[in-house]
């Protein structure tokens, strides 16, 4: 069986950091056929080094007929136009969350994938990382009992620590502009869609049912940043269990990179987090260095790999696909709930943005 023809659209971090090289790795089921990004000179530097077409406007790209599958690695406003578009070009299509802005544009996203009988997956990383994945295997192994309470907590210095390079800056909507659109209220929610829409997915997968409503604080604490850095929140689910989480974003140099996931039932508890086993930690106010560890921290690459391989193998074989778009469309239905609880400091129901219940792609 020949490997799926494959185009990238958005070279930024997320796709030359993790779905370039998950791609590159997975050679018997996916082909690297071109990339696209908004940036010639990206573009083309990426091409240049997976020895692959490259254009500045993925339209081109959704015209050729030697590629099966778009990998949609561009800020999440553009998700749903790209979407549709490869959609209708005959594309199946693996887009990185959040699915979309808004809960509208992620219907219109599956909608528009059906019409055109091609399939759609988001890329929700942390399902496929292997310890999440063995939390998973505990509750359904009924070891745990009905779930009570699940959180996961996100915590993160404001200068990062040494970590595989970044070799692509985000994208920056004014030409020379130093703020990139991570920052900026036009583009984005901030961390209810940078990180939260994560931790939603995860407490939604893990209480196995449905959010009802959701109370959330935010707050900005980048002086150069327009949308929150920091969240916390609570979720109500329909079957009595509680969710729970927080991000921070900016905290002192000297914090390591944290994430914490607990699981109770009421037999039973799990709990996942990050180690600080660390020999050597040296921090200055511009950022802290730490002995190679990485591997061992939540963000791991097999996660990128298994999820891409899981996605092509469903299109070659006819099986469903790993992770439905709908559970998707689910957590950015509760991070956008998150945003108008914080900014109207109330709960809000989930019908209020996200009116139908229920369905599957």
């Amino acid at each position: 069986m020949k490997p799926l023809r494959t185009g990238v659209i958005g070279t930024g971090s997320i796709a030359t950091g993790a779905h370039l090289p998950a791609i590159a790795k997975l050679g018997g089921l996916l082909e690297l056929v071109a990339v696209a990004d908004v940036r010639p000179e990206v573009a083309a530097a990426v091409g240049a080094t997976y020895g692959v077409d490259s254009y500045s406007d993925y339209r081109l790209l959704l015209e050729r007929d030697d590629i099966d599958l778009v990998d949609i690695c561009t800020p999440e406003f553009l998700h749903a136009e790209q979407t549709i578009s490869a959609a209708e070009a005959g594309k199946h299509v693996f887009c990185e969350k959040p699915m979309a802005s808004s809960v509208a544009e992620a219907d219109a996203m599956i909608a528009a994938c059906a019409a055109a009988g091609v399939r759609l997956m988001i890329g929700h990383s942390r399902r496929f990382t292997p310890r999440y994945q063995a939390m998973r295997a505990a509750i359904d192994s009924g070891e745990l009992g009905a779930i009570q309470f699940v959180r996961e907590n996100e915590r993160r210095p404001s200068a990062f620590p040494s970590a595989p390079p970044d070799p692509v800056s985000l994208w920056a909507p004014a030409e020379g502009s130093a703020k990139p659109w991570t920052k900026l209220a036009g583009f984005t929610h901030g961390a209810a869609m940078t990180n939260a829409v994560h931790e939603m997915d995860l407490m939604r997968w893990y209480a196995g049912s449905e959010p009802v409503a959701i109370y959330a604080e935010s707050r900005i604490t980048d002086p150069e940043g327009e949308v929150p850095d920091f969240l916390t929140c609570l979720v109500r689910f329909a079957n009595g269990s509680t969710g729970g989480s927080e991000i921070v974003n900016r905290l002192p140099p000297d914090h390591p990179v944290y994430h914490m996931l607990e699981v109770i039932g009421d037999s039973g508890s799990a709990h996942a987090f990050d180690s600080e086993m660390s020999p050597l930690s040296v921090a200055t106010a511009g950022r802290i260095e730490q002995a190679e560890n990485w591997g061992s921290l939540l963000h791991v690459d097999s996660a990128y790999e298994t999820e891409l391989r899981g996605f092509a193998e469903s299109i070659l074989h006819a099986t469903p696909v790993p992770m439905d778009a709908w559970e998707a469309r689910q957590a950015l239905a509760m991070s956008i709930a998150s945003v108008l609880s914080s900014n109207e400091g109330r709960w809000v129901e989930l019908t209020e943005v996200a009116p139908s219940s229920g369905g599957t792609q």
